[in-house]
C-alpha cells in the first residue's frame, strides 16, 4: 500500500498579496491586513495536506504529452489540502463575507502550490536518489496542451480515492477542489530535470503563479 504523506503548509503573505494585488499604499491596506491574519489562524485548524505518489512502468500507459513518451515509468502525484477550507471559503460568501472568502481562497491556491514544491524532494529522494530513476519535469492537465480528462487517469492510478477521499466530478475536477494531480517520467538512462516544474508546459498563460 502506498504511503501518504502529511506535509506543513507553508504560508506567504507577501505573495498572497501580490496575487490580490493588495498594496500598502492603499487605504484599505489594514482592513486586508487584520482579515489575513485572522484567516492565518484559522487556517490551520481547516487544512489537512496530504500527499502520495507512486512508481509505475510505462507498458501500456498512454503519455499524457510527448516529453513522457521515451520514459520506462511514471510517477503518478495527488497533493490535497482537504475539503475544509473550501468548505469554510463557501461559507465566507454565504455569509456575503467577499472580503475572507476572496482571501482564503488565493490564500489556498498558495498553500496548494507551495504543498506541490515541498512535495517534490520526498519524491526525488526515493525514486531518483535511492532508486535511480532520473525524473523530468512535472506534467499536469491544463484542458489544452494536456487533457483535463487524464485528472481522472492520475486519481485511479494513485489510487487516490481510497488514499486521499478525493473524487472526479464529470467534468474531471477533483473533489475536494484544492487538490492537485501530476505526472513525471522517470527513467534510468536519462539526466534528471533541472527544475522540478516548467511554467513554459502550461497553457494557463493567465496564472499569477507563471513565471515565464
Amino acid at each position: 500500500m502506498e504511503k501518504v504523506y502529511h506535509i506543513p503548509i507553508r504560508m506567504e503573505r507577501d505573495i498572497v498579496f501580490k496575487r490580490m494585488h493588495i498594496y500598502e499604499t492603499q487605504p484599505n491596506y489594514n482592513e486586508f491586513l487584520a482579515a489575513y491574519n485572522e484567516l492565518a489562524e484559522e487556517i490551520p485548524k481547516l487544512v489537512d495536506a496530504r500527499g502520495i505518489y507512486v512508481l509505475k512502468k510505462a507498458d501500456g500507459r498512454v503519455p499524457m504529452h510527448k516529453g513522457l513518451c521515451e520514459v520506462s515509468h511514471f510517477v503518478y502525484v495527488m497533493v490535497t489540502l482537504g475539503a475544509g477550507i473550501s468548505d469554510r471559503c463557501t461559507a465566507y460568501f454565504a455569509e456575503k463575507n467577499y472580503l475572507k472568502g476572496l482571501m482564503i481562497d488565493s490564500i489556498a491556491d498558495q498553500l496548494l502550490f507551495n504543498l506541490s514544491d515541498d512535495f517534490y524532494p520526498v519524491i526525488r529522494e526515493d525514486v531518483f536518489e535511492k532508486q535511480g530513476y532520473a525524473l523530468t519535469v512535472r506534467y499536469q492537465p491544463d484542458d489544452y496542451i494536456i487533457p483535463i480528462q487524464n485528472q481522472k487517469v492520475i486519481l485511479e492510478e494513485a489510487d487516490g480515492s481510497d488514499l486521499l477521499n478525493v473524487s472526479v466530478t464529470e467534468g474531471f475536477m477533483y473533489n475536494p477542489l484544492k487538490t492537485m494531480g501530476y505526472v513525471y517520467g522517470a527513467d534510468k538512462n536519462m539526466q534528471i530535470a533541472e527544475k522540478d516544474h516548467d511554467c513554459g508546459l502550461c497553457s494557463n498563460y493567465g496564472c499569477e503563479f507563471r513565471s515565464v
